[in-house]
């Protein structure tokens, strides 16, 4: 069990590289690599609710050209991956596990007033993946181990660009960008899924509410 502290230092590190590095690149039109942005020793004292250390609650999906298979039990999902290898993705961890990415992912979605979707990706090498696809959110992307090959289509459908995004690396993909993963080496990512749907506004600022006080004031019994 990883101590409060712990976690909320890990976060205060993840959000300020993410603020300083990671977002300048949200506007841009086309996917954006920026390198090194964490240090490896950062990078290993990170807590991840990976394997034993997953919360009951936390559900797993396998992610596969047909879709998810999803569960909470550990055992369907390791006995489904030996049968035919693929990525496993800890689906919504800033709600269903606790640590600093449902701290960062917090930060984001104040700073960026949208909301914000924090996903784990774990996969060892050759392991599947959904295929060439499209996402409806901004994809902020962060290699904690190992790298992941990122091959990206333009509009008209050609391959235009293929990136390896290693640990420490962060990569934006903009929303509706086709694009394609494979993994090379053993990789465990972290994904945040900014939507366009803004957060409710602030309540209005409100006058302070005044309670007149009492013709008199009663007496008070003080207890021996």
């Amino acid at each position: 069990m990883t101590d409060d502290r712990t976690q909320l230092r890990a976060a205060v590190e993840v959000c300020a590289g993410l603020s300083t590095v990671a977002l300048p690149h949200l506007t841009a039109p086309r996917p954006g690599l920026v390198e090194k942005v964490f240090s490896p020793d950062l990078l290993r004292r990170l807590p991840l609710p990976l394997e034993e250390a997953k919360p009951a609650r936390q559900t797993v999906a396998l992610a596969g050209p047909e879709g998810f298979l999803r569960d909470t039990r550990w055992e369907t999902i390791t006995d489904a991956r030996s049968k035919r290898p693929r990525t496993r993705v800890y689906e919504s961890v800033h709600v269903r596990s606790d640590g600093w990415y449902s701290l960062a992912t917090l930060h984001l979605a104040g700073l960026l007033r949208r909301h914000v979707v924090c996903a784990l990706y774990d996969s060892r090498a050759g392991d599947g993946t959904l295929g060439r696809h499209q996402d409806q959110w901004l994809g902020v992307v962060l290699q904690l181990r190992g790298a992941k090959r990122w091959l990206f289509w333009d509009a008209e459908g050609r391959a235009s660009r293929t990136v390896l995004v290693d640990a420490g690396d962060v990569l934006v993909v903009p929303p509706g960008v086709l694009h394609d993963v494979t993994t090379p080496v053993l990789s465990t990512h972290v994904l945040f899924a900014i939507s366009d749907v803004p957060l409710a506004p602030w309540p209005p600022a409100s006058a302070p509410r005044r309670i007149p006080l009492p013709a008199t004031v009663p007496s008070q019994k003080v207890l021996a």
